[in-house]
């Protein structure tokens, strides 16, 4: 449940003469690392995520925080150089971690209509699968007219912001008037014409597709998939090779609600990348962070990834048998921050997203009344931005090399000269390249990533 992965920095090739380089080499044994600071030593961190942090559970301190450090953590190795190699002595470099390569996300981020929500939403997260915009109904109009407008909108949104889309769903709900279709061969056509519709139109643009919900586990009418779903999955996986597809229902933690085997969801659903679970129901439940780890485990190594994207609680008496009592504000913090932090210390999960319909999930709401942050958007916050998190900076040595230990992501880099120029850039910490050096313009002041080889 736990292992060392090899990671690198890397970003866009682009070769630029007679500049100052940094050269970017990771997991070297001799690299110097940090490691995680203990919730009772970090300043100013939410009661719920030191709550969780310092938990009694044996769970948590033997797999989960040891699993985050070694499945989300890398060693980096920056090396100042200048245009002849030679490296460059006593620069200060800063490396800041811009956003997680995990994806947290909300539902309303691209659709919430009050701007400064919205807004706060986005400070959050950088990924989003929506509730309604792109069901089928919410752009069939007519069997012959799409309407697209409202989501090009929305993606125009996610476009500038880098944020990851999830599409929810193509084969539902289904629009009003193809209850007046009475063939079911009909139906099927239209459905199968949908989604090829979408995938032509979308496929570069979102990064991952849904093909079915609520038609496997879960039998709902206006989701119901009129053709057979294996044939109908692997023709849209030969059409459209190179799009991230996968399903969806309502699984969640508990026994009766468990993810599919591995096999029998390849078998079903030929060449599938991943699979979305709700996530919420049993409504009330407290699922301990070893019972997230019993859904997660059996897909470790799969090929498949885990996607929870409709997370939510109802407010009433907690059930489970880990916690107890009536849901509050205070322990909804407390069990936000904690399926959040363990389903990112697991190799096999790779999105989180909340769930909005309020009215449903009245535990869910990150707002006020007023529409100020309330006790979970300040603990989720908390986690983000103050405990998983890399700031590190120092000199560089004789060797012109400084090194750290980060979370896989984005980052935004400065180094600064002795004479007090500063230079800044991004870089990606991941783990598909082997070498890369940063080109460095002290006149434009900036830096750009050039990868020299690819892990093999």
């Amino acid at each position: 449940m736990s292992g060392e992965r090899d990671c690198e920095l890397w970003g866009a090739p682009r070769i630029l003469m007679n500049r100052l380089l940094i050269q970017t080499i990771a997991c070297v044994a001799w690299a110097m690392t940090t490691t995680a600071v203990p919730a009772s030593e970090a300043p100013g961190l939410h009661p719920a995520v030191t709550a969780f942090f310092e938990s009694e559970d044996p769970f948590v301190q033997k797999v989960v925080i040891p699993n985050i450090e070694a499945n989300r953590k890398c060693d980096a190795v920056l090396s100042v150089v200048d245009s002849e190699g030679k490296p460059i002595d006593g620069a200060t470099v800063s490396a800041s971690l811009a956003r997680h390569e995990f994806l947290f996300g909300h539902c309303d981020l691209a659709t919430e209509q009050d701007p400064k929500q919205r807004k706060l939403l986005n400070e959050l997260f950088h990924y989003t699968c929506p509730g309604n915009v792109t069901k089928w109904r919410a752009h069939a109009k007519t069997p012959d007219r799409q309407d697209f407008s409202k989501i090009d909108e929305v993606l125009g949104f996610c476009d500038s912001r880098g944020v990851d889309f999830e599409w929810h769903f193509l084969s539902g709900y289904h629009p009003g008037w193809l209850e007046e279709v009475d063939s079911v061969s009909e139906k099927a056509r239209h459905q199968v014409e949908n989604s090829k519709a979408v995938l032509q139109r979308y496929g570069d643009r979102v990064r991952f597709f849904q093909v079915i919900n609520e038609d496997w586990r879960t039998h709902i009418d206006r989701a119901k998939v009129y053709i057979d779903q294996t044939a109908w999955f692997a023709e849209l996986r030969k059409e459209f090779p190179d799009v991230e597809l996968g399903v969806c229902d309502c699984w969640s933690f508990n026994t009766e609600r468990q993810l599919p085997g591995v096999e029998e969801l390849k078998a079903r659903y030929p060449g599938i990348n991943f699979i979305s679970m709700h996530a919420h129901n049993p409504r009330q439940l407290w699922a301990s962070p070893k019972e997230m780890y019993g859904t997660y485990d059996p897909y470790l190594n799969s090929g498949i990834k885990i996607h929870l994207t409709e997370f939510g609680i109802i407010l009433g008496e907690i059930t489970g048998e880990y916690r107890s009592g009536e849901w509050t504000d205070e322990l909804l913090a407390e069990y936000f921050v904690q399926a959040l932090a363990t389903s990112f210390s697991h190799k096999s999960v790779r999105t989180f997203n909340f769930w909005s319909n309020y009215e449903k999930f009245t535990g869910n709401p990150l707002f006020t009344e007023e529409g100020e942050p309330n006790v979970k958007y300040r603990a989720i916050q908390s986690l983000l931005q103050d405990k998983l998190t890399t700031r590190e900076s120092g000199a560089t040595d004789a060797s012109g090399r400084f090194a750290f230990r980060g979370f896989h992501g984005e980052y935004d880099l400065v180094v600064t000269l002795g004479s007090g120029t500063r230079i800044t850039g991004k870089a990606t910490l991941a783990s598909d390249a082997s070498e890369v050096r940063l080109v460095m313009d002290p006149v434009g002041r900036t830096l750009t990533p050039e990868l020299l080889s690819q892990a093999r």
